[in-house]
Parts: C-alpha cells; sequence; structure tokens
C-alpha cells in the first residue's frame, strides 16, 4: 500500500497503537514504582538500549512527526497548526494538572488542608506545567513512597513534543521541505546527532538514552510524512528492516533499525482491513497517558503490598476510564472550539481580502 492512501485517517488503525503505546507507559511505570527483586520489564531484557515506557514514548513521537507534518504538509496554514497543537495538548493537561492540584494533593498530602494550600510549591506545580516547565513535587505529597515526591512523572516530554512541533512549523517557513537536498541534510543531522553524543545539534545537554532518540523518531516521522507518495509499504519492508536490526543489533545501528522495524511493522498492521475494524471510537490515549502515572502513584499510595500486576492492572482500568472522561469532557470539546477558531481565522482572511 503507498503510504500517502495509508494516512488518510478511514485507511488506518494508528489509534489504536497509540492507546497501545500509553497501556505500555503503565506497565513500564510500574517497575520503578514499585520495585520487586527479580521482577524486570520484558522489554528492557530483551533489548537493553530501552525499556517497556521510553519505547511507548519513542512510538508516540514517531506517530507525531508522521501525523503532525503529514497535516501541515495537506494544510499549510501556519496560524491553524498552532491553534491545532495548542488545543490538542493544553485542554487535557491543564485538566490533569488542576485536579491533582485540587484532588489528589490535599487527599494524599502529609499536610494539613490548610498548609497544603497556602504553600507556594502547591501553585508552581500547576504554572510550571501548564506553561511546560515540568514541576513534579507537590507538598506532603507521595513523600515515602519508593519514588518519592513524583507526582505526575509523565509531564517531563511535553516540552519535548511542543518544542519539535514549534521546530517542525520553524523548517516549514524556511522551505525546507522544498529542497530535497536542504530536507536529507536536515532530517540526516537530527538523525546522527545521538551517535555523536549530542555534537551536532542538540551540545547543550548532556546525553540521555531516554532523549537522544526523541528527536530521530519524530524525524523519522516526517520524513515519511514528507516521502509518502514515493514510499509503498509491504510486509517484505518490515521484514527486510528486522533482518537488517538482528544482524547489527550489536552494532551503534541497532536503536535506529529496531525502531524503524517496530514503525514499519506498525504501519502495516494499520492498514490492514482486520485492523482497521478494531479501531478505537475514540482517541483516548492522551488522556490515558497523562493521567497513568498520578494514578499508578496513588495506588502504590493506599495498596502498596499488593505487587505489580494489581498496580498495572489497577491503573490501566482507572486511566482509561479517566481518558475517557477526558476526552468527552474536555479534549474533545477544546478540538472543536480550536477548530472553530480557525474557521474565524480564514472568515476573516477572506473579508480582509
Amino acid at each position: 500500500m503507498k503510504l500517502s492512501t495509508l494516512l488518510n485517517r478511514e485507511n488506518n488503525n494508528l489509534d489504536l497503537f497509540r492507546l497501545l503505546a500509553a497501556g505500555f507507559v503503565i506497565y513500564g511505570h510500574a517497575f520503578a514504582l514499585l520495585p520487586q527483586p527479580g521482577q524486570r520489564d520484558f522489554v528492557a531484557r530483551i533489548l537493553q538500549f530501552d525499556y517497556t515506557g521510553s519505547l511507548a514514548v519513542k512510538v508516540f513521537f514517531f506517530l507525531s512527526g508522521l501525523v503532525v507534518t503529514n497535516s501541515l504538509l495537506e494544510k499549510p496554514k501556519v496560524v491553524d497548526f498552532l491553534l491545532a497543537r495548542i488545543f490538542r495538548i493544553w485542554p487535557g493537561l491543564i485538566l490533569v494538572v488542576l485536579s491533582t492540584v485540587l484532588f489528589l494533593g490535599p487527599l494524599v498530602s502529609e499536610l494539613s488542608f490548610r498548609d497544603y494550600f497556602s504553600d507556594p510549591k502547591t501553585y508552581l506545580y500547576f504554572l510550571g506545567n501548564v506553561f511546560l516547565k515540568p514541576v513534579y513535587a507537590l507538598p506532603g505529597v507521595f513523600s515515602h513512597l519508593p519514588h518519592p515526591t513524583v507526582v505526575n512523572g509523565s509531564l517531563w516530554t511535553l516540552p519535548y513534543e511542543f518544542a519539535a512541533y514549534l521546530a517542525l512549523l520553524a523548517l516549514f517557513m524556511l522551505g525546507i521541505f522544498k529542497s530535497r537536498f536542504a530536507f536529507i541534510v536536515v532530517f540526516a543531522i537530527l538523525m546522527l546527532d545521538p551517535l555523536t553524543g549530542n555534537k551536532l545539534l542538540f551540545m547543550w545537554r548532556p546525553s540521555d538514552p531516554e532523549i537522544d532518540f526523541l528527536a530521530p523518531c519524530f524525524a523519522m516521522g516526517a520524513v515519511l510524512a514528507a516521502l509518502k507518495k514515493n514510499l509503498e509499504l509491504t510486509g517484505y519492508t518490515v521484514i527486510s528492516l528486522l533482518i537488517l536490526y538482528l544482524l547489527f543489533r550489536s552494532s551503534i545501528f541497532a536503536p535506529y533499525l529496531f525502531y524503524a522495524s517496530l514503525f514499519s511493522l506498525m504501519l502495516y498492521l494499520s492498514g490492514q482491513s482486520w485492523m482497521i475494524k478494531l479501531k478505537p471510537r475514540t482517541d483516548i490515549s492522551y488522556g490515558v497517558y497523562l493521567w497513568g502515572y498520578p494514578i499508578q502513584q496513588t495506588m502504590v499510595y493506599y495498596f502498596p503490598g499488593e505487587g505489580l500486576i494489581f498496580n498495572q492492572l489497577a491503573s490501566l482500568l482507572l486511566a482509561f476510564g479517566f481518558g475517557w472522561i477526558s476526552w468527552h469532557c474536555v479534549e474533545k470539546r477544546g478540538i472543536v472550539f480550536g477548530k472553530k477558531l480557525m474557521a474565524s481565522n480564514r472568515n476573516a482572511e477572506v473579508t480582509a481580502l
């Protein structure tokens, strides 16, 4: 199937893979939040260079790079792009951060109600996270857990994701996508930077395995979207990439080849007719991702002796429920409001002409 055909929303089930990725984040986090002797994440055992939660985040970044770049190239309007991204990220984010501050925090904090709400750190938590400057601690909250004081460790990815959107938009406005040579050079630098220890592009920060491959994974998606008319995805594509990974699994290229194999497999499966029939009615993956971590910490707080499987299953069920509420009560309404603003902006442009 041509990638250009696959990227039509009715021709794929990428929503299911986003939902699975959100679930795998919860599965992976459980090993850090409730460490058990002899228990280890299965992906970490197999790959060595990654674990389930981190791998799921890379899936998110790849799919974002693919879908967002495709959207920008199909509808090249700067204001519409920004409004779409803003109203996709912030409504759900504000809901989870505000709910955590107002309800979860005072419920589990060691401080009194008065002391909790009089502490400036309570408000710094809200403001920092809403402005994508992650703050992880609330006064007296989860201070004696195995992974103490971190209320929502999943929020660290959002600044990187929004930065990727802004960088993509800047490259688009500079005309990078119009020049095949410039396009190849820029995205080759993005891809290869981790191999140099961040000496080509992100030289201001130390190397971190969980962060290093976010930009390359986003770039992989962007490249596929830009070349969608020239690419055809088949089962042979997936098999070929998997063989290359197995041959070079001990080399520095192993992560690239593994991620490429995984991403191509997802795309291939998402376009199969039987897979499309399993497409969720709503995309609650973002809400599941945002709510998963505080729910898991709450499970550890109230049920510290129940073990990993209980934490994973209970947290998944609750996160799916809160994700559904987040989508229907806030996220969907935010997207609709954003589309109304886009329409108003287009009408204003027509009137001005």
